[in-house]
């Protein structure tokens, strides 16, 4: 019956055009393992994908083998990836939950000229209702995932939205096949995981069909919210002039066509309220690697890109007199020249390391000491970038961030006062 369901799924919805490759997210779990066994019954050419996210250890790496395994058996080709996606979060000032979704999509974008289909069902559907109404969303967010969504060049498709989770659970037993459950699925500090455990069967004792209730809501929604999409889609008024209500469907609509996955309302009312001013440049963080860069009323996003390794640095000095300029072409960038108080400095060792949470400086020619993080702010340094900048600190003092200043208590008070002459360059 579930096979049936989801060959209708796919004819119905057009989910696989022809001549496409069709990649199947294999994670080991239950509703993956179903939906690469259903799509390789149906008779369709299949490769399977799996992202080892370095999050549970050995449990991790158990869940690689298994898919392999599984794809050995099927006689199926199979590309394997691992991210050190607590890294990743780290660098990138992304949460866990973002740097983890982030990844798989930079995983499933190196397949070229394919659809991607992952094992999301109507259950899930239920549970993202509830969680997105808890977070106050609206007619978009409660409506659920769609059968076929585009995020850039991927083409995100769900075959099983039409699936309960218990029917796939009783189509795997019946047929003795096997899967891994991941431990933290049960773990009720999870928001998804409190809704499923205990908020839906609380619910159920209300109303036994509500979970199929909440999918006709859902339905009625995203009918709804396709018909407003074309009420403006032809609207050729600057937006200021459109209802409220239109000026933030617009808004969100051109944010997500320009690469922002998931709007919260209140970055909707701040951008739209620095588009009405139309004065200066103006930001708006959307996340650790996103934010809405509006000049005077018209906005553009900006997108961090994933971060690279430090580079290792050489620093050399000389003594002298006078002062050399702090020069390079931008904050960070090298090579770099400045020149600082020898009696100052003394007999004391430099050295380079970068931004640590907590670090100041007090610039020449600024009033006070300034934490690092508002200087970067202040200079539009992309938050992915930071980490990487060369900072140079003696006796625990930073006195030099290349391509900005210098600390203001260690400069050459004269053109005749002894200096040291300092170049930092990358290996």
């Amino acid at each position: 019956m579930i096979a049936q369901t989801i060959r209708k799924t796919i004819d119905q919805q057009n989910l696989i055009p022809d001549a496409v490759q069709v990649v199947v997210g294999v994670s080991g779990g239950a509703d993956s393992v179903a939906l690469l066994r259903i799509l390789y019954e149906l008779g369709i050419p299949l490769i399977a994908a799996h992202l080892n996210h370095q999050l549970r250890g050995a449990d991790a790496d158990a869940d690689e083998a298994f898919v392999r395994a599984l794809a050995e058996e099927l006689h199926l080709p199979l590309r394997v990836k691992a991210v050190d996606v607590k890294a990743l979060a780290a660098s990138s000032g992304l949460s866990i939950e973002m740097a983890a979704r982030q990844a798989r999509h930079d995983f499933f974008a190196e397949f070229e000229n394919a659809v991607i289909a992952l094992a999301h069902h109507a259950d899930d559907q239920v549970e993202t209702f509830i969680l997105k109404l808890v977070r106050g969303a609206g007619p978009d967010g409660l409506s659920g995932m769609p059968f076929v969504q585009r995020l850039g060049p991927l083409r995100l498709i769900r075959p099983m939205l039409n699936c309960s989770r218990a029917e796939i659970y009783d189509w795997l037993r019946a047929r003795g096949f096997s899967w891994r459950e991941d431990a933290s699925n049960t773990d009720e500090t999870f928001l998804r995981n409190c809704i499923r455990h205990r908020v839906l069967p609380l619910l159920a004792e209300l109303n036994p069909n509500v979970s199929n209730h909440i999918l006709r809501s859902m339905d009625i929604l995203r009918e709804e919210s396709e018909w407003m999409d074309l009420s403006i889609a032809d609207c050729r008024l600057p937006i200021a002039d459109l209802p409220l209500a239109a000026q933030r469907r617009s808004l969100r609509k051109w944010l997500f066509e320009n690469g922002v996955e998931e709007v919260r309302f209140e970055a909707v009312e701040g951008i739209l309220g620095l588009m009405k001013k139309g004065e200066g440049t103006t930001l708006y963080e959307l996340n650790g690697s996103q934010r809405v860069v509006v000049e005077y009323g018209q906005p553009r996003v900006e997108s961090d890109p994933l971060p690279t390794p430090c580079p290792e640095w050489t620093l050399t000095t000389e003594r002298g007199f006078g002062w050399k300029r702090d020069r390079a072409d931008a904050v960070g960038s090298l090579p770099a020249e400045a020149s600082f108080n020898a009696a100052k400095v003394g007999e004391s060792p430099m050295e380079v390391r970068t931004f640590r949470p907590g670090d100041r400086m007090t610039p020449l020619g600024v009033n006070g000491s300034r934490k690092l993080q508002d200087i970067f702010t202040d200079l539009k340094l992309p938050r992915a970038q930071r980490d990487r900048v060369p900072l140079v600190v003696c006796r625990g003092e930073i006195i030099w961030l290349p391509g900005y200043r210098i600390a203001a208590d260690w400069a050459v008070p004269s053109p005749t006062a002894e200096a040291v002459h300092v170049t930092l360059k990358s290996k």
